[in-house]
């Protein structure tokens, strides 16, 4: 795999206070209980409504920006769609909390833990129309406004169907690694490939380019999901800042486990496990030593470096200045150990 970025790379902080100023403007000014509780999931206000900063990281709103910028354009011609695919990113997550029944996020409870399922999912719905308010009602010209919706549409189907997948997976033993990897494309690779084809449409970059790009952020995104995969279950929990063990203990079906069910000793391990009411730390070492033995480690890490290959001939593809080349493998290697 390619080297590692320490941190997150400039090009990607560098809008992040224009970005947040557009992000409230699109979400209305009016008080009332559903403006209130999007608020709350964009990270500006605690439960009670009080001021706050819990933001996130605005990854994908930045990718859209880098991706105009990449083609000669400027960040301003690409905040409309910037605004769009974080306001879709967070309407997915207030809905996937409801299908996951997570009960938090960065430390603050989900929304539907505050508001209930029900209003949850209007919430979520709300985010998604001011997305595609906030993409049309840009300044920028109307074609472009219009290639940019096809492409946001397009990932949100993906990212949906990917979504659908992953909850029938939960009672499936037979997922293949070639139907997991497909999930996954469309899960997390849409919704990471899509800012970057919008911000170079939105710049007036060409449809041929635009879609490299796109197809640039798709590789990144299931490099990322791979090596995700891997350090939840063998990461070094000081380094990663996660659990190391929470996706067996939540009986997750990550790609080693779906590899691993496909080994019949590995898979008498993980479903003595998995039909256990809750997994302890002897369960846990049993299901990821098992799945080292057959080489699910190796396999993750082999995905990862595949898609980081497939990525970097992406990249190869195009005639972009030097420093914009660069640019790009620092925001590869960032995803490669960080993720979104």
């Amino acid at each position: 795999m390619p080297t590692l970025a320490a941190g997150v790379p400039e090009v990607l902080t560098r809008h992040l206070p224009a970005i947040e100023v557009s992000l409230r403007a699109a979400i209305t000014s009016e008080n009332s209980e559903l403006v209130s509780a999007a608020r709350y999931v964009m990270g500006w206000e605690d439960a009670s409504g009080a001021s706050t900063r819990n933001e996130g990281k605005r990854i994908r709103p930045a990718l859209c920006l880098f991706g105009a910028e990449a083609v000669g354009g400027s960040a301003t011609d690409a905040m409309p769609g910037a605004v769009a695919v974080e306001l879709i990113h967070n309407f997915s997550l207030v809905h996937d909390e409801v299908q996951d029944r997570d009960a938090e996020r960065h430390h603050r409870p989900t929304a539907w833990r505050i508001f209930g399922e029900g209003q949850a999912i209007n919430l979520g719905d709300y985010l998604y129309s001011r997305a595609f308010a906030a993409l049309l009602g840009g300044q920028g010209k109307a074609d472009r406004q219009i290639a940019a919706f096809n492409v946001l549409n397009r990932a949100v189907s993906r990212m949906i169907a990917g979504q659908w997948e992953d909850i029938a997976f939960e009672t499936r033993d037979d997922v293949t690694v070639e139907e997991y990897l497909a999930m996954s494309a469309g899960k997390t690779g849409a919704l990471l490939g899509a800012p970057l084809e919008m911000g170079a449409l939105l710049a007036g970059g060409n449809a041929e380019t635009a879609a490299t790009l796109g197809r640039w952020g798709a590789e990144v995104g299931l490099a990322f999901q791979a090596w995700d995969d891997y350090l939840g279950t063998w990461g070094d929990s000081d380094e990663t800042g996660k659990s190391t063990t929470n996706d067996i203990a939540r009986k997750k079906k990550t790609l080693p486990v779906v590899y691993g069910l496909a080994h019949p000793a590995a898979a008498r391990v993980i479903r003595g496990a998995y039909t256990l009411p809750a997994l302890g730390e002897r369960e846990i070492e049993a299901v990821a030593s098992t799945l080292r033995e057959i080489g699910a480690d190796e396999l993750c890490r082999r995905a990862a470096s595949q898609h980081a290959e497939a990525a970097d001939a992406l990249l190869a593809s195009l005639t972009l200045p030097a420093d914009v080349r660069e640019h790009f493998r620092a925001v590869g290697g960032y995803f490669y150990q960080r993720g979104a």
